[in-house]
């Protein structure tokens, strides 16, 4: 006899709905597994971490009198280039009234096997610390560089009138014509060629600037806002008005009776003894760890004498021969060991302005910083310009130092730029200046010395 079992409907209806819900509830477990995974990990890189934007990092500079970047001085170092991953966002930093780009120091060790040949990357740092600045400067700032100030000493404070120094005495007739201009605003028309009284003006608010070092002595007169940064100063003679154009207050100034000052302090490339050379038409002055150093052109400020109008005066062959005579046999103790040279740069100078001065030797050490400041001015109107060298004087005779010979020197400059003939003459004929005769640059020399600017 056999047993048969059977299940119920009701049984297997039921045994069906538990294996239903069974699988309902084990979906929903997985679904629900997911879903909070899912809500774990957006919480945490979107929401928690988030993505971090790329920002601006606002940083401004102290201001003070020097020069307008602490940039160090380095080699250019060439090799190949290599090309960058476009995925990666460099994080950049930006200074406010900071106009022209510094590069950071780069260290870099080659005591090992390992070559810059080998690198497969770019390594130029450009011209050294900035090109560009040669002239009477450039008017962006950075670039290891000294700042350029301008002021017309014709006219006040504000431009609107003229100065102390253009007043004629009483019954004489004045230095300028008092003119309505198309809108009828007065303006003023200075003589083009002003006469020996302002000159000796003039010269008397250098001497107190420059010599005295009253750093306030300028500070009635017209100051234009414009900035210059000069790297280097060699100018050829030109016209007068160029120095207006690139100071950009042509419309206010006339090109006679300005004097530029240029500040800042330089790091010494190594230890050891020199002395600056140059001149300048009318002006050239140096002061170097507040000691002046050069005087030099046709006007001597620190020769000024009140009662004697042709007293700063060596513009003509007499009265040079008598400077250069006192200074040799001991006079003007504040020129002892000036020396009057012939270079072969200034070939035109040597006739005119009677060649270069060699100035006052100093002394420095290597890596440390000292304050510097160079005056140039025109003050009669038409043509000026001026150079300025440097001469390493630490290994010379007593016989070397005072020789007259024509000779080359290093042009003075704090940064690797070097100025050409076709970049000086394009700045004159942007400047609408036309040259004065022939001109021509030292020759450049890689391993001259370079006065790093540092604030």
């Amino acid at each position: 006899m056999s047993l048969h079992i059977q299940m119920s409907d009701e049984a297997l209806r039921k045994l069906k709905r538990d294996a239903f819900m069974s699988k309902t509830i084990s979906f929903g477990v997985c679904f629900g597994m997911l879903l909070l995974f899912g809500s774990i990990l957006y919480f945490t890189v979107m929401i928690i971490q988030g993505e971090v934007p790329a920002e601006f990092i606002s940083y401004v500079p102290p201001t003070d009198d020097g020069p307008p970047t602490n940039a160090p001085v380095s080699k250019e170092l060439t090799s190949k280039s290599v090309s960058t991953n476009p995925t990666v966002t460099p994080s950049v930093i930006v200074a406010q009234n900071a106009v022209g780009p510094v590069a950071a120091p780069v260290s870099i060790d080659t005591t090992g096997d390992l070559s810059f040949d080998q690198l497969d990357m770019d390594m130029s740092l450009g011209d050294g610390l900035g090109s560009g600045g040669s002239g009477m400067g450039s008017s962006t700032a950075g670039g290891s560089a000294l700042e350029g100030t301008f002021y017309d000493l014709k006219l006040t404070r504000d431009g609107s009138a003229p100065s102390s120094i253009m007043k004629s005495a009483k019954g004489e007739k004045p230095f300028y014509k008092i003119k309505k201009d198309k809108n009828g605003k007065t303006v003023y028309e200075f003589e083009k060629t002003l006469p020996a009284e302002v000159s000796h003006r003039v010269m008397e608010q250098v001497y107190n600037f420059f010599t005295k070092g009253n750093n306030g002595a300028f500070a009635s007169f017209y100051t234009s806002p414009q900035k210059l940064y000069a790297s280097s100063f060699y100018m050829p003679e030109a016209d007068a008005a160029y120095a207006t154009f690139a100071y950009k207050c042509r419309t206010v100034c006339q090109p006679s009776a300005w004097v530029c000052v240029y500040r800042g302090n330089v790091r010494a490339p190594k230890s050891g003894k020199f002395r600056f050379v140059g001149t300048g038409d009318d002006f050239l002055g140096v002061k170097f760890n507040n000691r002046v150093v050069l005087e030099s052109g046709y006007l001597i400020p620190s020769i000024w004498n009140k009662d004697d109008v042709y007293s700063c005066f060596i513009d003509i062959p007499d009265r040079r021969r008598e400077y250069w005579r006192k200074v040799e046999k001991g006079e003007l103790p504040d020129k002892s060991g000036y020396i009057q040279i012939q270079a072969q740069e200034t070939t035109t100078w040597n006739n005119g302005i009677g060649g270069l001065t060699a100035g006052k030797v100093f002394e420095v050490k290597e890596g440390e910083t000292y304050p510097i400041q160079v005056v140039v001015s025109e003050v009669p109107g038409g043509g000026f310009g001026f150079c300025l060298f440097i001469e390493d004087v630490t290994n010379m005779s007593a016989e070397k130092l005072a020789s007259k010979d024509k000779r080359n020197f290093d042009l003075f400059r704090t940064n690797f730029n070097m100025p050409t003939r076709k970049e000086l003459e394009a700045q004159l004929k942007e400047g609408n200046a036309n040259l004065w005769g022939s001109f021509q640059l030292p020759p450049p020399h890689d391993d001259s010395p370079i006065w790093p600017a540092v604030p």
